[in-house]
């Protein structure tokens, strides 16, 4: 049984990899700064690292933090139910290509445990939502000022310089320096996504936690992270070398700031911000809202967690009856 609950667990780490690699690497292989080999091979060395390095926290907080550790190891199936809603959201995300926020569905679950066990940390699920509510806030209110300042002073000038090689392959050295920076931001708020209960249920301890989930989020860029490249949303690549930069720095820096503080956030939903506070600093906020879909995507935000709350805590439900 413990071997499957691992299997699973790599499992869900490899969907984290799978579906962060266009955000951490998409705008440098579509401007050509990266092949899609280097690409790959740069995110799975740096999640990796920001799995070991800083996924510590957030491993804490999803590992017995938010919901005791009893919980997971008194009755294992918990562990299952968790593991089960997670894939489930993956799945739907895969095969109908929705973005879902799996981050917070993975979150959300294991809350769920804490509710129909009564034993949540209140603090630190006020915590969690303060930080959920706030981020996306910050990342599109800094993209939104960072673009109206970059569309007059720096932008507009660098596209004089489009045909000078020097200054394109500058501009290449530093998006590929950001995309390994939201790739180290990822493993270390990602890792802890797909292995926080195993470890709660004390099937591995926190350094195989990191280290495992770490490797998984590698595996997942490796195998799969080729067809999400191919397949990503170009709008990062055509909002051009100096704003790809941008959106992904700021990011990034959300993500590991939030990581140090141990909180689990979703890279889509972050990413996704920026990109709306930028559009809304190149054509206003109508346009930008139409482009992005922000009723649709504001929907789905908030729809995911409840989904998974509910999924979770009905399913606990029928297996206590069951097993009883």
């Amino acid at each position: 049984m413990t071997f499957i609950f691992v299997l699973i667990a790599l499992f869900l780490a490899m969907n984290v990899g799978a579906n962060n690699s266009a955000s951490e690497m998409g705008a440098a292989c579509g401007t050509g700064s990266r092949t899609k080999k280097e690409a790959l091979t740069l995110i799975a060395i740096f999640v990796i690292l920001g799995a070991i390095i800083a996924g510590l926290p957030v491993l804490r907080t999803l590992g017995g933090d938010l919901v005791p550790a009893r919980a997971f190891k008194e009755h294992i199936y918990v562990v299952f139910v968790v593991m089960i809603v997670s894939a489930a959201f993956d799945l739907i995300s895969n095969r109908f290509r929705v973005s879902i926020p799996n981050s917070y569905a993975i979150v959300c679950s294991i809350a769920a445990v804490g509710l129909y066990y009564k034993i949540i940390s209140v603090d630190k699920t006020a915590m969690i939502l303060k930080w959920w509510l706030l981020s996306p806030i910050a990342a599109f209110t800094v993209a939104f000022i960072s673009g109206k300042l970059l569309h007059i002073r720096i932008t507009r000038p660098l596209d004089s310089f489009k045909i000078i090689s020097g200054t394109k392959s500058f501009l290449g050295a530093l998006l590929t320096f950001s995309g390994c920076y939201v790739a180290f931001a990822g493993g270390a708020n990602g890792a802890a996504k797909a292995m926080g209960p195993i470890v709660a249920a004390g099937i591995i301890d926190n350094r195989w936690g990191l280290l495992l989930g770490g490797a998984g989020i590698a595996a997942g860029a490796l195998v799969f992270g080729r067809a999400a490249l191919e397949t990503a949303d170009k709008e990062i690549v055509e909002i051009g070398f100096v704003r790809a930069i941008l959106i992904e720095l700021i990011c990034a820096t959300v993500l590991l700031v939030a990581s140090f503080n141990g909180i689990p956030l979703s890279v889509s939903v972050i990413v996704t911000s920026g990109l709306i506070g930028l559009g809304c600093a190149d054509s206003g906020f109508l346009q930008s809202a139409k482009k992005h879909h922000l009723l649709r995507t504001c929907c789905i935000w908030l729809v995911v967690p409840l989904l998974s709350v509910v999924l979770t805590y009905f399913l606990l439900h029928v297996l206590s009856v069951i097993l009883k």
